[in-house]
């Protein structure tokens, strides 16, 4: 009986060259300590993509309003993360949602805006009200699931500079993840 392999696993298109490039121009932004510039950069490509339903959208909006936060533009920078964790609530994203909202609360306390961390507190717990799972979901699958003693991500994405953490990606399998903002593939070292 001849058996067929099992499907690949689910993989979004990468960025297109232009964005891509433009997501790396901000990335070094942001690290050089041109904060503006990186966040009007983070900012543009996340309007591009909730225009066209990209599912990065969200995180794109969240890396500008961090941006706008460390350029003192704090009203700004407040607005952009509301409408990040707004999107991902409309699309149902419970666990990112629980992910990003519980970062994004920690940056806007960094940042001494303890009153707007706390009615994002609230707001994020009545999101997440009817969905207790998002709080405890595994960062991966157990079948994917990375061994942790031999297995880590770069520090930076590979093709646009982002920061890579095990708890941001979505694992494809045990060697390979795939990057929040641009979608590529980036295999662990």
């Amino acid at each position: 009986m001849h058996r067929h392999p099992p499907p690949p696993p689910h993989r979004r298109p990468p960025m297109r060259p232009r964005p891509q490039a433009a997501l790396r121009q901000a990335q070094r932004m942001k690290e050089a300590g041109d904060y503006k510039e990186a966040a009007r950069i983070f900012e543009r490509l996340a309007k591009g993509a909730e225009d066209r339903r990209i599912e990065r959208a969200p995180f794109l909006y969240l890396q500008a309003a961090h941006c706008c936060l460390l350029s003192r533009q704090t009203e700004r920078g407040v607005g952009l993360t509301s409408h990040g964790l707004r999107l991902l609530a409309q699309e149902g994203r419970w666990t990112a949602l629980y992910r990003a909202g519980s970062r994004s609360i920690d940056v806007l306390r960094e940042h001494n805006q303890l009153e707007i961390a706390d009615q994002i507190q609230i707001w994020l717990n009545e999101q997440l009200a009817d969905h207790p799972e998002a709080r405890s979901a595994p960062v991966s699958s157990p079948v994917t699931q990375p061994d942790e003693s031999t297995a880590r991500l770069p520090e930076k994405c590979p093709y646009c500079g982002a920061s890579l953490r095990s708890d941001q990606v979505h694992w494809i399998d045990a060697r390979c993840a795939e990057c929040i903002y641009c979608g590529s593939s980036v295999s662990v070292e």
